[in-house]
C-alpha cells in the first residue's frame, strides 16, 4: 500500500510518498491547498501559458476553480479551468477573464481539498473526479500550535464548582517577567464562565449535589450564545466524576459537539493545571476535528495516524487538542534526531523555523520529555516533547501601533500570503 508522511504548517506543506517497490517522490504546496502562478504569455481571451503548469499531471488542472489578480494582487474575476495542457503550460478558462490581462497578472487555483489530499492526487496523477484509492497517511500538523499561538481556537465556555470562576485567571501567581510593575496577563483563552452549584471533597464525597435543570437552563443559554466548544473542570472531580459525568450529559442533550471534562482528559489533583489543559483541548478540539474530518471525505478508506506532541502517532479518531501542540515540531524532533544518529551524531540541536512559528529542541541520546509546561502562555499537563515555540516565522506580520514595532504573533499564512507572494499580503519578515 502507498505510504505517505505529511508535514502540515502554517505555511507551506511538505510531503513524501514511498511507493510499495519503495521508490521515494517528494511534493511541497501550500498549506491553504492553493497553487499559485503567473501569466507568462497570452493566447487568448480565455487561455494563458504559465511554464510552471509544464510536465504537471495530465488533465489534472481540469475543474479547478482560478482566481486572477493584477499586478496590485486586485482581484479581476473568478472562473474554472476546462482545458489544460500538460506540455505547454497552457490554461483554459471557462469564461473570457482575459481581455485586460497582461503579463505579470497572477492567478490562484483551487479545488477546495485540503492540501494533504491536494499533494496525494498531485503525485498519484488523480484528477478531481478520479477517487483516491485506499493509503496510508502519517501526518503531523501546526494548525493546533498556530491555533493557540494567534488565538484562533473555537469560542469555548469555561464551566466549574461555583465560587471559582475566577481560578484560572487567578493562576498561581507565577509569571515570567515577576518583578513588573506593569503586568500583562496573557489572553484567556475561554469566553465566558459558568458556575455550577455542587461540591465535592478531596476524598470524592459528595457534599452538595447539582441541579440538573439549572444546569441545562445554563447551558441552554452558552448553546444559543453561540458557544461551539465547553471545557467542564469542577472542584476534587479527579476524585469523584459523577458531577462533570452529569454536565457533560445534559450539554450534549442539548446540542454540544464539542465538550473536554477534566476527569477524563487530566485526573489530576490540582485544579488550576487541570483547568487549563480542559481549556486549551476544548479550545482547539473542533479547530482539529473540523480538518480531520475533511481528510476523512478525501481519503476515504484510508488509514490516517497523526503525530502526537510526544512524538508518537495516534489514529485520526484519537487525536484531541491538548495532544496536538507541538504535532508539527515533534515530528521534525524525531526526523533530526534520526538523522543525526545516522550520521554519526549522539547529540543534534535542532531549529525548525517555518512561516508561523519557530521551534528549537536538543537530543542527546534520548528524547527530552517535559509532563507540564507553559505553551503561549497557557499552562499545559500533557507528556509533550521539550521544544521551545514562538510565534515568529517567514509569514510574521510586520506592524507600528504608532508607538513601537512588532512582528507577530498574527501570521500571513499561506493565503493571501506574504506581500511577495503578489496577493495583496501584508509586509512580513
Amino acid at each position: 500500500m502507498l505510504e505517505f508522511w505529511i508535514d502540515v504548517g502554517g505555511t507551506f506543506t511538505d510531503v513524501l510518498m514511498r511507493t510499495s517497490q519503495g521508490d521515494i517522490q517528494t511534493f511541497k504546496t501550500l498549506s491553504s491547498g492553493m497553487t499559485r502562478g503567473a501569466i507568462q504569455q497570452q493566447i487568448a481571451v480565455d487561455r494563458f501559458v504559465d511554464p510552471l503548469r509544464q510536465q504537471n499531471p495530465e488533465g489534472f488542472w481540469n475543474g479547478y476553480k482560478i482566481r486572477l489578480f493584477d499586478t496590485d494582487g486586485q482581484l479581476i474575476g473568478t472562473s474554472s479551468i476546462i482545458g489544460y495542457d500538460h506540455l505547454s503550460g497552457e490554461l483554459q478558462l471557462a469564461d473570457p477573464l482575459l481581455e485586460k490581462a497582461l503579463p505579470g497578472f497572477t492567478y490562484e487555483l483551487s479545488s477546495g481539498e485540503e492540501s494533504p489530499v491536494l499533494s496525494i492526487r498531485y503525485l498519484l496523477g488523480l484528477k478531481l473526479e478520479d477517487p483516491i484509492p485506499p493509503v496510508v497517511v502519517k501526518l503531523g500538523t501546526t494548525r493546533g500550535t498556530n491555533a493557540l499561538l494567534t488565538r484562533s481556537g473555537a469560542r469555548t465556555a469555561f464551566i466549574t464548582t461555583e465560587g471559582f470562576r475566577d481560578i484560572l485567571l487567578i493562576g498561581n501567581q507565577d509569571r515570567p517577567r515577576l518583578f513588573d510593575l506593569v503586568i500583562e496577563k496573557p489572553e484567556p483563552l475561554f469566553e465566558t464562565v459558568v458556575e455550577i452549584k455542587e461540591r465535592i471533597t478531596v476524598q470524592g464525597d459528595v457534599l452538595s449535589d447539582p441541579d440538573p435543570i439549572q444546569i441545562r437552563e445554563q447551558l441552554e443559554q452558552l448553546h444559543q450564545s453561540g458557544i461551539e466548544s465547553i471545557a467542564i473542570c469542577l472542584l476534587h472531580a479527579f476524585a469523584n466524576s459523577d458531577h462533570e459525568e452529569l454536565v457533560e450529559s445534559i450539554a450534549r442533550e442539548i446540542g454540544f459537539q464539542n465538550i473536554s471534562r477534566s476527569s477524563q482528559l487530566s485526573p489530576l489533583i490540582k485544579i488550576i493545571s487541570r483547568g487549563d489543559t480542559t481549556v486549551v483541548d476544548a479550545y482547539l478540539n473542533p479547530v482539529l476535528q473540523d480538518y480531520v474530518a475533511r481528510l476523512r471525505a478525501s481519503l476515504r478508506n484510508s488509514t490516517i495516524q497523526l503525530m502526537t506532541s510526544a512524538g508518537g502517532l495516534v489514529d485520526a479518531n484519537h487525536f484531541s487538542g491538548k495532544d496536538s501542540i507541538l504535532s508539527g515540531p515533534a515530528g521534525g524532533v524525531v526526523g533530526f534526531s534520526e538523522v543525526g544518529l545516522q550520521a554519526g551524531f549522539t547529540k543534534s540541536i535542532g531549529f525548525d523555523m517555518g512561516g508561523t512559528s519557530t521551534d528549537v529542541s536538543r537530543f542527546d541520546g534520548a528524547f527530552e520529555r517535559e509532563f507540564e509546561t507553559r505553551k503561549a502562555g497557557v499552562r499545559i499537563v500533557a507528556p509533550m516533547l521539550a521544544i521551545e515555540t514562538v510565534a515568529a516565522g517567514g509569514g510574521s506580520i510586520c506592524d507600528f501601533d504608532g508607538v513601537k514595532l512588532h512582528v507577530g504573533p498574527a501570521s500571513a499564512g499561506a493565503s493571501p500570503g506574504p506581500a511577495c507572494y503578489g496577493a495583496g499580503g501584508p509586509l512580513t519578515v
